[in-house]
């Protein structure tokens, strides 16, 4: 999405954000507001504070009503002009579009530029867009605002400018690197998701403050103002492109109210069936989804592998963690066989961790899991809670890095998961078959009598059959376990979720991560 030609006019301030007002005064009866004004963290964190100290107020969701009765066809007819880029004719490294409120995304959002010293607005100008098909939508103010925007950069081409990163909707956003196609989201936090009876509290970034970039700049730096019900936030957002797209974030949470759940770092993706799971009848692909599994690892050297499921019912699983070191929604698949959509082009869709700086203490990294019968809805979720949840009165900061990549982060000389999946038990039986395949770090060269596998089955599950079997396809080495169901169902007939661990050890020495997995028999 992107903005009018920008002409370089002289001006007896020499003000830095002269060629946006000029835009700005073409399209509208006034001139553009600009204000003289630092922006910065803690100005940002000054608005977030008393945000906070004052009674929550909705965002703004009014709409003219042919607006807002768009259908979904007619309001993808709306679309931004690319020749309409920000910072498109003054031959700068990123590109800023916008997007339009509709129906689908009625919250407005107030987008202002800065430089160094000053500041302002970006109103709505209608001639920013091409409306297509569209008549008659009646006048539409320069207040509206926008639902979000976007910031390209020639991440593939030096002569073609990508989406970079989007924010659209709530506090969500997706960033690429080099050769990615979009794929799992991120938000700047989460609020009671996937808790039993709980309705989900859905922070909005409702400002923005975007810098404009220097010639010849390689990153982007804003900041956005998070509101809700139960808390007011600052955040400040550095983008770094490249084949590792790195996101660095700071935030500073001031709660109105005590948070039973609060999500730290969320990341939201897809999962409906892989090697773990049955194919759906009549569907000719192998796999379908955006990750595979959920990565975990801790500052003392424990590293956890989660396959992702999708679960007959809403399920959640916790990774017990002090002082992660980084944790995330992991696409390990990277064969384009395995998914054989040329289309959907699943193997290039990015992998997202998060590395967090600073010690964030104890807590838990928690999966939760909704069934989902189509690719087309976002059933993954992954957050941090830590122990000592942010409270009234009491400034909550965090600070962490995001990596939007198709590789994967350091194993640290320890096998990885290749892959998981399960059957029925041989000769039948209530319970279920589990291959779990481990490869990498020259697990194929250790002497067989010295491997072994560590297996740690929870409450309800008992172990029938163990056997470790070489995998020379891999290079590395199966675990083949047989698993018997004894649960005892509940009132309604449902079994509990039962917790099992496998990792592979030389001798005393732990050589593998940890496989977890959550099953429901």
């Amino acid at each position: 999405m992107n903005t009018r030609p920008i002409r370089q006019v002289a001006s007896p301030l020499r003000l830095p954000l002269v060629g946006l007002a000029l835009i700005f005064s073409a399209a509208l009866p006034a001139r553009a507001a600009i204000e003289k004004l630092e922006v910065t963290y803690d100005y940002v964190s000054r608005i977030a504070a008393d945000r906070a100290a004052a009674p929550y107020k909705e965002p703004d969701r009014e709409l003219p009503k042919r607006l807002a009765e768009l259908n979904y066809d007619q309001m993808r007819d709306i679309r931004f002009r690319p020749e309409q880029a920000l910072w498109r004719n003054e031959n700068l490294p990123f590109h800023l579009h916008f997007f339009h409120r509709t129906g689908f995304h009625r919250e407005a959002i107030q987008i202002r530029e800065f430089s160094a010293t000053h500041v302002q607005t970006v109103p709505f100008i209608r001639e920013f867009f091409d409306y297509g098909k569209l008549v008659n939508l009646g006048s539409l103010r320069s207040s509206l605002g926008y639902s979000g925007f976007r910031l390209h950069y020639p991440l593939n081409r030096p002569d073609v400018f990508d989406e970079l990163i989007v924010f659209h909707g709530a506090s969500y956003f997706r960033a690429l690197g080099a050769g990615q196609i979009y794929g799992l989201s991120a938000r700047g936090l989460a609020v009671d998701s996937g808790v039993p009876d709980v309705i989900e509290e859905f922070p909005v970034f409702t400002d923005f403050w975007i810098g404009k970039p220097r010639p010849g700049a390689t990153a982007m730096r804003f900041f956005a103002l998070l509101d809700s019900k139960s808390v007011a936030g600052a955040y400040e957002f550095t983008v770094q492109p490249g084949r590792r797209t790195t996101v660095s974030v700071r935030a500073r949470l001031y709660a109105r109210a005590t948070m039973t759940t609060p999500g730290i770092a969320p990341l939201t993706s897809m999962f409906w069936f892989g090697k773990n799971a049955d194919r759906p009848q009549g569907d000719p692909r192998p796999q379908v989804h955006d990750s595979d599994g959920l990565l975990v690892h801790a500052a003392d050297g424990g590293h956890y592998w989660r396959p992702l499921q999708n679960p007959r019912r809403i399920l959640n699983t916790d990774v017990r963690v002090e002082n992660p070191t980084r944790f995330g929604l992991i696409q390990r698949e990277r064969d384009i066989s395995a998914y054989e959509d040329f289309e959907a082009r699943y193997h290039e869709r990015p992998s997202c961790w998060i590395e967090p700086m600073g010690e964030w203490g104890a807590g838990s990294v928690r999966l939760v899991e909704l069934p989902t019968n189509s690719e087309y809805a976002d059933n993954i979720v992954a957050y941090w809670i830590p122990d000592k949840k942010p409270v009234p009165g009491q400034v909550f900061e965090m600070a962490y890095k995001m990596f939007w990549a198709l590789d994967q982060p350091g194993a640290d000389s320890l096998a990885r998961v290749e892959s998981t999946r399960i059957g029925h038990l041989p000769g039948g039986g209530a319970g279920q078959l589990f291959w779990i395949d481990f490869a990498g770090a020259d697990l194929g060269q250790r002497r067989p009598d010295n491997l072994a596998p560590e297996i740690t089955l929870g409450p309800g599950a008992r172990l029938r059959h163990q056997t470790l079997i070489r995998h020379p396809g891999i290079d590395g080495w199966r675990v083949a376990l047989q698993i018997e169901d004894a649960t005892t169902p509940d009132a309604a007939g449902e079994r509990p979720a039962v917790e099992l661990r496998v990792r592979l050890r030389d001798g005393y020495e732990p050589i593998s991560e940890t496989w977890v997995y959550t099953w429901l028999p």
